[in-house]
């Protein structure tokens, strides 16, 4: 199935980063799992498919969905516990099939490719040298620390001068839908990053297997 949006005014695309540009699931699961040991949580490893069905945002509540206690491992020591291992692992993600070409075609066809994310901004900049992507993007928008808060002020601040119909946002989570609901722009979801497809195609029909299937104007 190809999913074609059909806006000749679209001007920028926009992209949430992990999980859609960055394939990067499997690492963030054996931190998870790495994190859990150290912290001695009472409970087996998690397995791929039970992260693709508890994984929300704010990332705070996917953590309790996996069972921390923030009275007994503060969040911020967790947070920061698991981050260690995110970074120590970085050898091991890469960029999603497609994705490279997908931004060159975005490009080529004259629109403006904008990076929003919940990742720390410094982190997201580190991220995109090491895999020598920066140069295709137009703008990128993070956060101001490592916890994986919420994306929505960002977005917010980003579009208040635009129009929205002139924006695509192509994300891999329902807060990527939730972001693209709260600028008023038409969203995409991919179903290879941290979320399972049946848990994205209960909340939203827009849902393709890779990014492949999206066909830009």
């Amino acid at each position: 199935m190809s999913l074609f949006v059909y806006n000749d005014g679209m001007k920028y695309v926009i992209y949430d980063f992990n999980g859609t540009i960055l394939d990067d699931t499997l690492v963030c699961l054996e931190a998870e799992n790495r994190t859990i040991e150290h912290f001695g949580l009472d409970r087996e490893p998690l397995t791929l498919d039970e992260y693709l069905h508890i994984f929300t945002f704010p990332v705070q509540k996917y953590y309790e969905n996996v069972g921390f206690d923030w009275s007994v491992n503060p969040y911020s020591e967790v947070g920061a516990y698991w981050f260690g291992w995110y970074r120590a692992l970085r050898d091991k993600y890469t960029v999603h099939d497609g994705v490279i070409d997908f931004l060159k075609e975005s490009h080529a066809r004259g629109y403006l490719n904008v990076l929003l994310s919940a990742s720390s901004l410094e982190e997201l900049k580190k991220q995109l040298e090491e895999l020598q992507i920066v140069s295709y993007f137009d703008e990128v928008l993070g956060i101001d620390n490592i916890y994986a808060g919420s994306k929505i002020d960002i977005a917010l601040n980003w579009i208040r001068d635009k129009d929205p119909k002139d924006c695509l946002m192509i994300g891999d989570t329902l807060h990527d839908l939730e972001t693209a609901k709260a600028m008023g722009v038409e969203c995409i979801l991919v179903a290879n990053g941290h979320q399972a497809k049946d848990v994205l195609l209960k909340e939203y029909d827009k849902v393709v297997d890779d990014i492949g299937e999206v066909k830009l104007p």
